[in-house]
């Protein structure tokens, strides 16, 4: 079951003790974090010290200092503990340091694979009068990619952005460096970073892609993955407006909130955060997922002929999206199974209704946008549509039991294994299948289901970002594995040519692996978030570090239901 959500009090430190307010006052010794700086490895002659401090509804202020002695920094830390008030600490140590000049430091920058994945410090001299944390760097975008730069394609080229360099070099010393750049000599540092939390200094990471933020192991991944659930959870809720829309997502470095809506995002956001509610066993919050179907239904809808379609207003006019017919129905079923109430059993038996009469041919071949007329506007738009529509049907199928619903998605499934449609590797198709398999025991489901996820394994595994329907599609396949194993195909090896026992445990393997990329790298803890706009808005959500942190509702959905059903097979019970 989850934990409860992280809470944070304001922290008052006094000589050698801090004082922890709001209910019980617990004291913890200062001699700690010291006796933790003094156990890393410093290869610096002078010592470097950062101390970053935030209340939690503003960036933090960061001051650093440069002693000849480790006990001197300790000494000037104490000193600055004595004022600091905020609910976010963090202390950094500088353990390494190289001189570069811009040429070396431009080259350095271009070599970084992704935007935000430089996790080095940069200071301006060798006294560190300026001198700015990777966290710095990357809160208030101090790094831009070049203008070529698509997200998911190529090299950011990252370089400095002179105008946000100067912004804020005026806020935190008051002046600005004058675009001169080019001209200056560079220190680029590493950090031993320690954040405060329960009482404790949680040392951050040194590894070259998490440096400065907390890690992930075998042993610390459960508790992790159940907290990330419960945070995660709690931040989707939030979104809830009071009219049932959600606010669709935000840019956080500047607390950018992203304009525009999707209803595709819309309804598949409600039915993961339905997942999460029944995962943590909540009753009350049930009502903000029913509000936010309600206002789906009231203001995403159009009837035509008995049937029912979700609309969106683009820049092109009303679009229908087959998608979007998908994800309601699967909301909207996932929330009568829940709670048992049937209110909604009506508008899902109208929307198959309209994906069987005006999306779907007579031979199961499908359009994927419709004009309001109910005419083709876009025959094919992106394959998680197909996907999302039969695993929807067969949802729908579930609480209906109507024949004709089954017939539907087998339909639309014999055409997908006929187009081979395996080599996209989508994760909505390997949920199909495993939905399928409990009313249709084919062998060509099954190896359908097998090939969308062992083709793509290497990939996969590879992948070094958080990267959410990666981990939902291995957990799908892991799941038909096992009813694989107790079928006679796997007994007489039917698909040894192509998938091995060995496969079978490597996908678990991977499934780890995965689960501990999207903790490390698409949870928002608050060493990070306390460096951004508004770190309490944003701590604990998750987010896409390599596209400018965004935090869409879409991507709470697709890394809770994957960190769901990651914890439900292989620590639930």
């Amino acid at each position: 079951m989850g934990t409860q959500t992280r809470q944070v009090a304001i922290i008052t430190w006094k000589g050698n003790e801090q004082i922890v307010g709001e209910g019980a006052r617990q004291v913890v010794e200062v001699k700690k974090l010291e006796r933790l700086l003094k156990q890393v490895p410093v290869d610096t002659a002078e010592k470097y010290l950062f101390l970053s401090v935030s209340s939690g509804d503003e960036r933090a202020k960061i001051r650093n200092s440069r002693t000849d002695t480790l006990e001197g920094g300790i000494d000037w830390l104490k000193k600055e503990l004595t004022t600091a008030k905020g609910t976010m600490i963090r202390v950094d140590i500088v353990r390494t340091m190289e001189e570069c000049t811009y040429l070396e430091l431009m080259r350095k920058l271009a070599n970084v694979p992704r935007n935000n994945y430089f996790r080095r410090g940069i200071a301006f001299d060798k006294k560190f009068n300026v001198a700015f944390l990777a966290e710095e760097l990357m809160g208030n975008a101090l790094l831009k990619p070049s203008e070529k730069h698509k997200v998911g394609f190529n090299s950011p080229e990252l370089s400095f952005d002179q105008k946000n360099v100067d912004g804020y070099m005026m806020r935190k010393y008051g002046e600005s460096l004058k675009s001169k750049i080019p001209q200056r000599k560079f220190y680029v540092f590493d950090t031993q970073g320690f954040y405060f939390e329960q009482e404790e200094w949680l040392p951050l990471s040194i590894q070259p892609q998490q440096a400065g933020m907390r890690a992930t192991d075998l042993h610390r991944l459960p508790q992790q993955v159940d907290e990330a659930i419960t945070n995660g959870e709690a931040f989707l809720q939030r979104q809830i407006q009071a009219s049932g829309q959600f606010i669709y997502g935000y840019y956080p470095t500047y607390d950018y909130q992203i304009k525009g809506y999707n209803s595709v995002r819309h309804f598949s956001s409600v039915y993961a955060l339905l997942e999460a509610q029944e995962y943590l066993g909540l009753k009350e919050e049930l009502k903000g997922s029913e509000r936010a179907l309600d206002w789906g239904l009231d203001h995403l809808t159009l009837e035509k002929d008995g049937a029912l379609f979700i609309q969106e207003q683009t820049a092109s006019g009303t679009s229908l999206k087959l998608g979007a017919q998908g994800l309601a129905i699967l909301a909207l079923a996932k929330f009568q199974t829940i709670t048992g109430n049937d209110k909604y059993e009506a508008a899902i038996n109208r929307i198959i209704k309209g994906i069987e009469t005006k999306f779907v041919s007579s031979t199961g071949e499908t359009t994927h946008i419709l004009d309001e007329q109910l005419e083709t506007k876009k025959k094919f738009e992106i394959i998680y549509y197909d996907g999302e529509a039969v695993f929807s049907v067969l949802r729908g199928y579930a609480i209906t039991k109507n024949p004709a619903h089954l017939a539907l998605a087998q339909k639309l499934f014999d055409r997908f294994v006929a187009k081979n449609y395996e080599r996209y590797h989508d994760h909505w198709l390997s949920y199909a299948t495993n939905e399928l398999l409990l009313y249709l025991d084919e062998k060509k489901y099954y190896e359908f289901g097998l090939k969308n996820a062992f083709e793509n394994l290497r990939f996969i595994e590879q992948r070094d970002t958080a990267y959410p329907t990666l981990l939902e599609l291995l957990m799908a396949a892991i799941k038909m594995t096992d009813k694989v194993k107790a079928t006679e195909y796997y007994k007489t090896k039917a698909f040894d040519r192509f998938v091995s026992k060995e496969d079978f445990w490597r996908l678990r393997e991977v499934a780890r692996k995965r689960a501990e990329v999207e903790i490390e790298k698409g949870v928002m803890y608050p060493e990070m978030a306390m460096f951004l706009k508004r770190p309490e808005k944003v701590v604990c959500g998750f987010y896409t570090r390599h596209d400018k942190f965004r935090m869409r509702i879409d991507d709470q959905e697709h890394f809770l239901s994957g960190l769901i059903h990651f914890y439900e097979y292989f620590y639930r019970d």
